[in-house]
């Protein structure tokens, strides 16, 4: 016998009373069948496995497939079972067993089946959780006798929860934390090292913002032995002498400096002409820039790709609102947004400015604190003074808005829910349609909590598609929502109450436009009044939150 952890002393009496007591046990097994294929059997007394075979394939020829549960009996045995979707569940008993008794043990074992399988009780999940349910039929049923035991304490049973392993685990992840912790601070620490290097190998103040026109973005792609002699060696050694005076050509060079007759001889003293001649000697041509001079050079700006527009504009906005369940605002939906800018080749671009059209002053704004504030009165976005500049690459917002209405047509769509109490549990109808035809919405997304116990099932749906994770939400995605397909409904019921299923929530995006009018007339250079080329996305984000 296999002896649960309650059974030493059932094991002791039944010896005691010798194995006549088999002729009045009730339970003899419990199986879970498939048309002709048994997928999982749990034996309750002692038997071959040929005679077990027998008796379930004895079953498969007597079953009656017309009624949702019921008995069969033979000349030995009794067969109590109940049809779990394609499945049987089945008890095996002896004649003599009280067959209320043993519709009460197949229930609880049928609940017992359902909760092992969490989503649904199918081939699949009987196996993948065989051992599982095997674990929970022994609690309910000790030498053919059945436990008295609820499904609860069933599950405390076989989880088996333990306060010292719960206590090792807490232990444990202290020690991940504080690992981690630790890691940070010396990521930190490297990190002021790194930055810090660069600064005393360069000498005082080069690269740095006190000294503006010095730095990667002014240098061009002449390499750094090039402008080095003429900064008059400072922190780099005597060897390299008085150097030369500053000129426009070492800037306007596009590659390596070819050797230049003016040029002090111990210009050459950094290693620019060895590896020329050792490679020429070879055969090869000469390293363009050399990689000494690549080693030395400090980090520069990612390279600016000349085919693209020198400036980049994101206008996002963002509209939160919570809506009730049978539809309508509850509350005010609130606009935000930002117009950021940001500058990819700041030679040409470090003094951008904007004009736009005029602004709607029913929205709120606000303006980056460098910026011009009698210019943005004339719709104009220009910095306060040329020391403002631009940095190459760094992203800044330089308008912010908001704007909150309580008017419901303000929102592009209407949700209305319908949620309904059915005898296994909650049905959801979800209508959704687009009431501004202009407004094309894009990558919209419903999602309903749902827990793995509520075992929800979809049954229609249109457009899109809409999935459980099996874990915790019902998925509702349509990818496009406009004027030629502006109306949707989703249909589900699940095995839960519909306070469960709520608050849920809808997710969609605009491109290309935002309820702000934040439209681009003409950028061009503060000093120089030159046009310069921009890139400009526009995007809308709806979030709303249903039933909260």
């Amino acid at each position: 016998f296999d002896v649960g952890p309650r059974g030493t002393q059932r094991v002791a009496a039944f010896r005691s009373e010798g194995f006549d007591r088999q002729a009045t046990m009730v339970v003899l097994s419990a199986a879970i069948i498939k048309k002709d294929k048994t997928l999982v059997a749990r034996q309750f007394v002692e038997m071959t496995r040929l005679r077990i075979e027998g008796l379930l394939g004895a079953f498969t020829k007597l079953v009656d497939s017309g009624k949702d549960h019921t008995f069969v009996e033979t000349e030995s045995v009794r067969y109590v079972y109940q049809p779990m979707e394609s499945l049987n569940l089945v008890v095996i008993t002896n004649k003599a067993s009280n067959i209320l008794e043993d519709l009460e043990t197949l229930r609880l074992l049928a609940k017992v089946v359902q909760d092992c399988c969490e989503i649904q009780v199918s081939e699949e999940n009987v196996l993948k959780h065989a051992f599982d349910i095997v674990f929970a039929f022994d609690e309910v049923i000790s030498f053919g006798y059945r436990e008295s035991v609820t499904l609860s304490q069933i599950k405390t049973y076989t989880e088996m929860d333990s306060h010292e392993e719960r206590l090792h685990m807490m232990v444990e992840q202290s020690k991940i934390n504080e690992a981690r912790e630790m890691a940070k601070k010396k990521q930190m620490e490297l990190a002021k090292q790194r930055a810090l290097q660069p600064k005393d190998a360069a000498g005082p103040g080069f690269g740095s913002d006190s000294l503006p026109g010095i730095g990667p973005s002014s240098m061009g792609s002449s390499s750094f032995q090039d402008t080095m002699p003429s900064m008059g060696g400072g922190g780099l050694g005597n060897d390299m002498g008085s150097g030369a005076p500053w000129s426009s050509s070492m800037v306007e060079d596009s590659g390596p400096a070819p050797l230049k007759p003016g040029a002090p001889k111990k210009g050459m003293a950094l290693g620019k002409k060895k590896p020329a001649d050792v490679l020429g000697s070879m055969g090869l041509p000469d390293p363009t820039p050399s990689a000494e001079a690549v080693a030395e050079e400090p980090a520069a700006a990612p390279a600016y790709n000349p085919l693209m527009d020198p400036v980049r504009v994101d206008i996002e906005e963002k509209i939160t609102a919570d809506l009730q369940v049978e539809g309508g605002l509850d509350g005010e939906a609130v606009c935000t947004g930002q117009f950021q800018v940001t500058v990819l080749d700041a030679s040409k671009a470090d003094l951008a400015a904007f004009r736009l059209a005029p602004q709607n002053q029913d929205f709120k704004y606000k303006i980056h604190p460098n910026l011009n504030k009698t210019s943005h009165a004339n719709n104009i976005l220009e910095v306060r003074e040329a020391s403002r500049a631009y940095r190459a690459n760094a992203p800044v917002p330089l308008v912010k808005w908001q704007y909150k209405s309580s008017n419901e047509d303000f929102l592009p769509v209407q949700i209305s829910c319908w949620p309904s109490t059915t005898a296994d549990g909650t049905q959801i109808v979800l209508e959704l349609e687009l009431t501004d035809l202009s407004v094309t919405l894009e990558d919209v997304q419903i999602r309903f909590p749902a827990a793995a116990s509520s075992r929800p099932q979809i049954s229609s749906v249109e457009p899109g598609e809409a999935t459980y994770d099996g874990q915790s939400e019902v998925c509702w995605k349509i990818p496009v929502l406009d004027k030629n397909e502006a109306n949707g409904n989703l249909e589900f019921v699940a095995k839960t109450d519909s306070a469960s299923l709520l608050p849920f929530t809808f997710d969609a995006v605009r491109r290309g436009a935002t309820k702000c009018p934040m439209e681009i007339l003409e950028c061009y250079h503060m000093e120089k009044k030159d046009p310069i080329g921009f890139a400009c996305e526009k995007s809308c984000n709806f979030s709303f939150r249903i039933g909260a």
